[in-house]
């Protein structure tokens, strides 16, 4: 047989008043009171008597009735036993013991067996706060109803002489009340339940973080500092309290020089632009700076996450391990093509001159990689990108560089343009040959300039070809005068 079962618990004359007259004597007249079982949907149900209809909800303990008149449990029992579950109480008490999760409503007689029912409604209240109890009485004399409302707010008072369709509308919506009670209390348990975890979630990344030997950042959209973590301290050595609203590029190497510009510095400008327009991520290598000036060599990675209107953007910093293959090294030959990116002209910049380190001490590979990156950023500057000196000189005074960098970039007509890095490495000498796509330029008016020549100081640029004569041992230019032959000597 199969069990239905409802989680209406029915307290006092429940039945006599939705299923015939008010009292319990119009059953003296009555062969048997006759109900009606239709399932809906899901477990909902509904109960069809002479009184009206009833919607019924399936629970765990069937349906408990409880009525202190054996005639109507009797009558109750034989039209419902087929259906469900009957669960028949005859006093309060027991009313109290089989009150369960499952009972969505109870309409509660304010005298049971001669007893008060307030009793009743205190103690099931103090198990089920939110179960709604209707107050079904014939007994107006006893207490006032309005003060009964009052002292206790029940859900409803409802009156046995009245019309039995007030009970059964009541009831309907105490059933919907509670249903969305325990649908609201469910999902109040599960937002709970969310935010415990997401205050673990949080706790954890943040330990993370925290203990990360990464530095680990976050930026606005302007570049500033939001959040950095204490890595910054024991790699960097800066005070962690006041980083938070500094520009990000304070904390990149720069050249000490008057009005320049480093390299650096436009590595991360190209990179941040970049990912601002992709919205994706990049990942590069710079020179980043400690508290006390010195340049360590860092790999970056940043990440474009949107925010509302605005975006962050997340990123990590850590320590460059050198490549033992490099230390192994004796001599190789390489030929590089790279495009108009000075991210490109850093890596290759590092990368041969950490090769080059088996030869020379500290401050000549720093010399090396200086005149490199001098060299090869005017490839990009002027050779491929037709950015003449005048042009650069008045974009750095109007703090415009990088925006005429960017549009040069996307030009049809520099986008395919490289540039050709051509490596040597010997045991007594290191040779480069760099040749760009450009129209050349003037190279003996710059190979003739005096070596005290100080007119290009104002402008802080321009002195790339003076250090390198400085620097190797030969220098050769093409006619043209966009290829250039170095060697350096050990």
């Amino acid at each position: 047989m199969q069990r239905i079962f409802t989680s209406l618990l029915i307290v006092g004359l429940f039945v006599s008043a939705v299923f015939g007259h008010w009292d319990a004597s119009h059953f003296e007249n009555q062969q048997e009171v006759t109900i009606k079982v239709t399932k809906v949907s899901g477990n909902v149900y509904m109960l069809q008597g002479r009184g009206g209809n009833v919607g019924a909800i399936a629970g765990d303990d069937g349906i408990l009735i409880i009525d202190d008149d054996a005639k109507i449990r009797e009558s109750l029992k034989n039209s419902l036993e087929k259906k469900y579950n009957l669960i028949l109480c005859s006093s309060d008490e027991e009313g109290i013991e089989k009150v369960n999760e499952s009972t969505f409503c109870v309409v509660l007689d304010v005298k049971v067996n001669g007893k008060n029912g307030f009793d009743t409604f205190v103690e099931i209240k103090k198990k089920f706060l939110n179960l709604p109890i209707i107050f079904h009485s014939a007994y107006q004399d006893m207490k006032n109803p309005y003060d009964i409302m009052s002292d206790y707010n029940p859900f409803a008072y409802v009156v046995k002489q009245g019309d039995s369709r007030e009970l059964l509308d009541t009831l309907a919506v105490a059933v919907v009340y509670y249903l969305q009670i325990n649908k609201n209390i469910l999902l109040i348990k599960q937002l709970k339940k969310m935010n415990h975890e997401l205050e673990k979630s949080k706790k954890k990344y943040k330990d993370l973080v925290e203990n990360s030997l990464d530095i680990i950042f976050s930026l606005d959209a302007e570049g500033n500092i939001q959040s950095i973590n204490r890595a910054v301290s024991n790699i960097l050595k800066y005070n962690l309290k006041k980083l938070p609203g500094k520009k990000f590029t304070d904390l990149i190497y720069k050249s000490a020089e008057a009005n320049q510009i480093s390299l650096n510095e436009k590595v991360f400008q190209e990179n941040f632009h970049t990912l601002i327009e992709s919205q994706g991520q990049v990942s590069f290598n710079c020179d980043m700076v400690t508290d006390y000036g010195e340049p360590i060599e860092m790999h970056l990675k940043l990440k474009y996450i949107p925010s509302d209107d605005s975006f962050v953007i997340f990123g990590s910093a850590f320590n460059i391990e050198d490549d033992i293959l490099l230390r192994l090294c004796e001599t190789e030959n390489q030929v590089y093509k790279i495009g108009n990116y000075l991210t490109q002209v850093d890596f290759i910049c590092k990368r041969v001159s950490k090769a080059c380190a088996k030869y020379l001490d500290s401050e000549l590979i720093v010399e090396l990689k200086l005149c490199l990156k001098e060299l090869l950023v005017n490839s990009v500057e002027h050779g491929n990108l037709g950015i003449s000196f005048e042009e650069k000189t008045e974009s750095l005074a109007n703090d415009e560089y990088f925006q005429i960098l960017i549009d040069r970039q996307k030009d049809p007509q520099n986008i395919a343009k490289k540039i050709s890095i051509e490596y040597y490495l010997h045991s007594d000498r290191v040779e480069f040959r760099i040749t760009d796509a450009g129209d050349g330029f003037d190279h003996q008016k710059m190979l003739t300039r005096p070596k005290n020549d100080v007119s290009l100081v104002p402008v802080g640029h321009g002195r790339g070809i003076m250090m390198a004569r400085e620097f190797f041992d030969k220098i050769q230019f093409n006619e043209k005068g966009n290829s250039v032959y170095l060697v350096k000597k050990f």
